[in-house]
Formats: C-alpha cells, structure tokens, sequence
C-alpha cells in the first residue's frame, strides 16, 4: 500500500509541475555541473555541464534593493524526470528570465519531498 501511494504522490507533482510550467510558460534552463577533471600536462581543468531546457512553476519570493543593487529569490519546483533523476545539488546552475532580461541564478537551498522515492524538489534560487 505504501509503495502505491508514493507512486500516486510521484505522479501527482509530476502533473502538477508539467501543468503549471505549461500554463505559466516559465523556462528555464538547470545545468548540472559535473566534476572537474584537472589535466596535470596541460594545466587545463574541464567540466563536461549537462543542461535541462524545462517548464517549470517559478514563485518569485522577494525582491530587495541595497545600495544600488536589487537582489531576488525565487523559488522553483522541479520533479527528478526533468533533470535526469537526480538530486538538484547548490553547485548546479539554473538560468532563468526576470524581468525581461536572462539571469544565471545561484542555487541557495534544495528542499526534497519524498516518500520511499523522491518525487518533488523546491529549489530556492538568489539572483
């Protein structure tokens, strides 16, 4: 019975997810940032990144403004099938449009909603 309900659960935030990332029209791209291998001949540090181009419900928080510059929060949901199955991770990057213009947002929180799997991420962004 366990496993059907987190099943249940898993597909809900699914559609859920799908359904207001639709009709919000909110894109987004989430980078996951692989480990870096360091060539020690060359000196050269490489990354080969994996990006996610994905709809996704976007809550902007707050906004604030100190000396000149704004600052802004906003909160995303994520489902695991969007970005590969796996865990959202405060070194990936997520880019995101604000106000027009595109911003690269730093990941400051993940929050995982789980039962015996994971079914829903809240990834808290500051740009």
């Amino acid at each position: 019975m366990a496993g059907q309900l987190d099943a249940l659960l898993k597909n809900v935030a699914k559609q859920v997810v799908s359904q207001l990332g639709d009709s919000l029209d909110t894109t987004i791209v989430y980078t996951r940032q692989a480990s870096a291998s360091y060539n020690t001949s060359t000196g050269a540090v490489t990354t080969s990144d994996t990006s996610y181009t994905i709809k996704v419900p976007v809550e902007f928080v707050q906004s604030t403004e100190e000396s000149g510059y704004q600052e802004n929060i906003a909160r995303i949901f994520i489902t695991p099938d969007l970005i590969g199955d796996s865990q959202p991770l405060l070194s990936d990057e997520i880019t995101l449009t604000f106000s027009g213009s595109t911003r690269l947002a730093k990941i400051t929180d993940v929050r995982t909603l789980r039962g015996g799997q994971e079914y829903l991420f809240r990834v808290d962004v500051i740009f």
